[in-house]
């Protein structure tokens, strides 16, 4: 039996983008999980000597017992504890998360400039500047990466997303 180190919990399928590859969930489990159960599930892990957790969804910063369970698992010892985000909440919601112990963020950046990323995003017009400001901000912070997903809108400037994510000051790049 494989000990059980690495876990993803999908919080919620409510996201403020409206990005087109984005996987959804299956009809039969959209909607959000109980705080409740999710505790539930982060002590039980935990018990099983959980090592690396991922709080995902939607838009897991949308959740508003993240910080909670994220808590949860740094006082249970857990060493790496990861959000996936779209990178649009505030500074001050990404410094709470931090504070409660996340120490990786996994951050979409699906373009080199705003028009491209707009459109990427659903149509939510400007969310690009943020999400880079952002970017920055928790590449000076902690452990993040930059994930990129490529899709016949941005194949075109795929080389010239990735030297500009390199030129954000994260630590690492994943090509999607």
């Amino acid at each position: 039996v494989s000990p059980l180190w690495r876990c993803e919990l999908i919080l919620t399928d409510r996201c403020n983008f409206k990005c087109k590859y984005c996987r959804g969930l299956r009809n039969d489990i959209t909607g959000e999980i109980k705080f409740s159960s999710a505790l539930s599930i982060v002590q039980q892990w935990v018990k099983e000597g959980l090592q690396n957790v991922r709080f995902s969804g939607g838009e897991p910063t949308l959740y508003l017992g993240l910080a909670d369970l994220i808590s949860e698992c740094k006082k249970a010892g857990v060493k790496r504890i990861a959000v996936s985000t779209n990178g649009s909440a505030s500074q001050k919601k990404y410094s709470e998360l931090i504070k409660a112990g996340v120490n990786d963020f996994s951050v979409s950046l699906d373009a080199c400039c705003s028009s491209v990323a707009d459109r990427m995003s659903g149509g939510i017009n400007g969310a690009w500047f943020k999400v880079v400001e952002n970017i920055k901000w928790l590449s000076a912070q902690t452990y993040t990466t930059v994930g990129i997903v490529v899709n016949d809108d941005n194949i075109e400037k795929c080389l010239d997303t990735i030297l500009f994510a390199d030129t954000l000051g994260v630590s690492d790049i994943r090509v999607i």
